[in-house]
């Protein structure tokens, strides 16, 4: 009886001081010091908040840096160099790298946002889809808008080659158009609310957008740091899962709209087109994988890409099964 007391004894002291971590125990990080993507979309607000709430700190890390990038090539560039620890961008440089032998995998989701917008100059004569071969538009060519902007032309039975496309990053975007240098964007908030004044929203683009920001490690960082890896999924989930939270909304935006140096007016415009109540965003589920498979397609349409590869061969979901199992609703076959 006496040795039955001892036991139940330890047992609760093991209880009282065993971390408890929503997904599974925590593992002690290899690496201490971690840098990532931060943007001014609020795609990005689940990091600001966890680096204010000191959420990563928590999970084992005593450095974190931020870096801005102007696109997500370079962004990939910096992942493969080993100077970024974690890659978010969105969906388009995650497929044309990995068919170009990038080593990258992808692991999770932070959020799904289609919500690329076809901004026209009031002044441009555009009044119906066959006028935009007449005007000159601005976007990142390879990124996300380029893939909405050829569906814009499908759907309106155009040739996008006839298409007068200006790569612009995208705030030289905002500037040329006000300045008349293009007649039209296509970008993602909160872009194009700097533009309402001179530009209409036109022809449903966000319709035809399926960009979200997926969670993207390097092949070898992630077998040789698996317990990093999962350490910062579960912050990510720890502050998409607050972000998420109506009630937490008010909280959020000024968390974000601090760090990014956005003022709250043009975040409120932009806050829904990311996060939406209702979207199941850090799933890997069926519309993930139609949501590449849809931009694939664009790339290997468009001479981009050759031998299309399946997302599922390049996501591993074995990771999320710990920190978020109910967030697995198809598995990658990736494999460590």
């Amino acid at each position: 009886m006496k040795l039955t007391r001892m036991l139940i004894a330890g047992l609760v002291v093991l209880c009282l001081v065993a971390p408890v971590f929503a997904g599974g125990a925590a593992e002690t990080p290899e690496r201490k010091n971690i840098t990532l993507v931060f943007q001014r979309d609020p795609a990005f607000a689940p990091v600001a908040v966890a680096l204010e709430k000191k959420w990563f700190a928590e999970a084992g890390f005593e450095k974190v840096d931020t870096l801005v990038f102007t696109s997500g090539h370079l962004a990939g560039e910096a992942l493969i160099s080993g100077a970024l620890s974690v890659w978010t961008p969105g969906t388009m440089p995650v497929i044309s790298m990995r068919h170009n032998n990038v080593p990258i995998v992808v692991v999770g989701n932070v959020v799904m946002c289609p919500m690329e917008r076809l901004m026209v100059r009031k002044d441009a004569g555009v009044t119906k889809p066959e006028d935009l071969y007449k005007i000159k538009i601005g976007l990142p060519v390879g990124s996300t808008a380029s893939g909405v902007i050829d569906e814009v032309a499908r759907a309106n039975g155009l040739d996008i080659k006839k298409f007068q496309i200006v790569n612009l990053a995208p705030p030289d975007a905002v500037t040329a158009l006000k300045n008349k240098e293009i007649q039209a964007l296509v970008l993602w908030p909160p872009y194009p609310y700097q533009v309402e004044d001179i530009a209409t929203y036109m022809f449903e683009s966000k319709k035809y957008s399926h960009t979200r920001t997926p969670i993207v490690f390097s092949e070898e960082f992630l077998r040789k740091n698996p317990n990093t890896v999962k350490a910062i999924m579960r912050v990510y989930y720890r502050a998409q899962e607050f972000v998420d939270n109506q009630a937490n909304w008010k909280e959020a935006k000024e968390i974000f709209a601090k760090r990014a140096e956005l003022p709250m007016d043009l975040l409120e415009k932009s806050w829904l087109d990311y996060w939406e109540p209702g979207r199941d965003h850090g799933s890997i589920n069926e519309q993930y994988v139609k949501d590449f498979e849809s931009l694939t397609a664009f790339q290997a349409r468009n001479g981009m890409i050759k031998n299309p590869i399946h997302v599922l061969e390049y996501t591993y979901t074995g990771f999320l099964k710990e920190v978020r199992p109910q967030n697995v609703k198809v598995e990658g076959k990736w494999k460590p």
